[in-house]
């Protein structure tokens, strides 16, 4: 990983700062660690630009930090620029921004070409490079900083009633009705794109990683109706992390193991803050649960022990929200191996004559050395065999030392099993491959000599053993 700035490490500093101070104190607060006076997502004032899921996170803390009225931010110079500028000895927030401002072909590194140089390109040749990732770090300031308040008065409290507290914007009857018809409309996205969710009469919600299904209570189980969004969002996080989606390490077992108490307990740290900020965007508070309130003296320790764990929680908070976004607007969020699947099957129509095994096998079979390759099937009890280039299955005509009748009983003496598999592909060869490949013959009773094991043959380097 390439070494931090000064100015980057003391962004991540920040960022520790802020997240840790907000934990700490939700153990003497209840649980409640992020937005507890109920204000709306961040944003970037006056336009409203929103964004991303960790860049929230972190503008929610600092605004909280400060008590600010809003979360709504903007940059020093545009401040300046209307009229409102920041107020002296006022300190602003790390704001982490992305941009493609240079784009590299994929087959030539050399290759680079500008923003502007790629916007011109047919889209064809679009398919050739791929964007540049660069991130910036800027500094913003909540507008409660700036002379806003002083200089448009009007403005201000315009802007509060839009995006301030719970308080600020008039929160009643009709906002608590649109509120539980928004999180009934999500919930809905989440079973038709994402994950099976149950009801669960034991009164605890959990996530079944083996069936993949999330089982929640009743929602008149909860004592709050806030306690209930969370974990409804805390499990639906946790669902993002299945092996077949983003196969995040606290969830995923390798090798039959279950995940280290460390990487379960990190990932409990990635659930509550991915949940916070869902929470976040509907206007309400979070809160830690009660067995996530025995971790934070923990969590605090390993966000101050390891610099990188902050970059870690900014990845993956960022990912499963996108994953959680994707459902939201109606994608279909398809396992790993379906999408893999699906994938070839596109690649394979739109190159219908290509023939992926085939041209693994035709390039091993050899006439100076000797070397042929046997597919054995299984299923259908046979072996072919598949000969080099040139060869020919006439008795009087055959590559000198390669005899086919010898290669049909598997007594050939230069034969030598190697195992070999193409891609890891289970697929025998079919027709139309057959097709593709030089010589190609079928001798029944060759399936006997090469089995699995092949121990009548005599070792040599001159066969190569296709497994199929």
């Amino acid at each position: 990983m390439k070494e931090k700035s000064e100015f980057e490490k003391r962004t991540a500093e920040k960022q520790v700062s802020l997240l840790t101070e907000a934990l700490t104190s939700a153990v003497d607060a209840k649980g409640h660690w992020l937005n507890a006076s109920g204000k709306l997502y961040p944003k970037l004032y006056p336009k409203g630009f929103s964004v991303s899921p960790f860049n929230a996170l972190v503008l929610a803390l600092d605004s909280d930090a400060k008590g600010c009225k809003s979360n709504l931010f903007t940059q020093f110079s545009e401040a300046k620029a209307r009229g409102e500028s920041v107020r002296e000895h006022e300190k602003g927030v790390p704001f982490l921004y992305y941009n493609w401002n240079k784009y590299v072909n994929r087959n030539n590194p050399d290759d680079v070409i500008t923003k502007e140089a790629y916007a011109e390109l047919s889209e064809q040749d679009k398919q050739q490079y791929k964007g540049v990732k660069n991130r910036e770090i800027r500094v913003l300031f909540n507008i409660d900083q700036t002379l806003l308040p002083m200089a448009n008065e009007t403005a201000y409290t315009t802007a509060l009633k839009k995006d301030g507290t719970v308080e600020d914007r008039g929160y009643g009857d009709k906002e608590d009705k649109q509120l539980h018809g928004c999180v009934n409309g999500f919930l809905q996205k989440m079973k038709d794109n994402l994950v099976n969710v149950r009801q669960d009469g034991t009164g605890v919600a959990h996530y079944d990683t083996e069936k993949d299904v999330i089982y929640l209570p009743r929602q008149r189980d909860f004592e709050h109706y806030n306690d209930y969004v969370q974990e409804m969002m805390r499990q639906l996080v946790s669902a993002t992390g299945h092996q077949q989606r983003l196969a995040r390490e606290g969830m995923v077992m390798k090798n039959g193991k279950a995940p280290s108490e460390d990487a379960v307990k990190k990932e409990r740290l990635i659930t509550e803050i991915a949940s916070g900020v869902k929470m976040l965007e509907l206007g309400l508070p979070a809160r830690l649960s009660k067995d996530s309130l025995s971790m934070v003296d923990y969590w605090t320790r390993e966000l101050k022990e390891d610099p990188c764990l902050i970059d870690a929680i900014e990845s993956e908070v960022n990912g499963a929200l996108k994953v959680l976004k994707k459902a939201e607007l109606g994608e279909k969020v398809e396992y790993a191996t379906d999408q893999h699947q699906r994938e070839t099957a596109q690649i394979q129509v739109q190159l219908p004559n290509h023939y992926f095994v085939a041209d693994e096998i035709k390039q091993h079979p050899n006439e100076e050395q000797r070397t042929v390759v046997i597919v054995r099937d299984d299923a259908s009890k046979t072996a072919d065999v598949v000969l080099p280039q040139g060869a020919s299955l006439e008795v009087n005509n055959e590559i000198k030392g390669m005899n086919t009748h010898l290669v049909s009983t598997g007594k050939a003496d230069f034969l030598h099993i190697f195992p070999f598999v193409a891609g890891n592909r289970e697929t025998v060869v079919n027709p139309q491959e057959r097709t593709n490949l030089h010589t190609f013959v079928r001798f029944p009773h060759l399936f006997q000599s090469v089995g699995p094991q092949a121990d009548n043959l005599s070792r040599s380097d001159k066969f190569i053993y296709f497994i199929s």
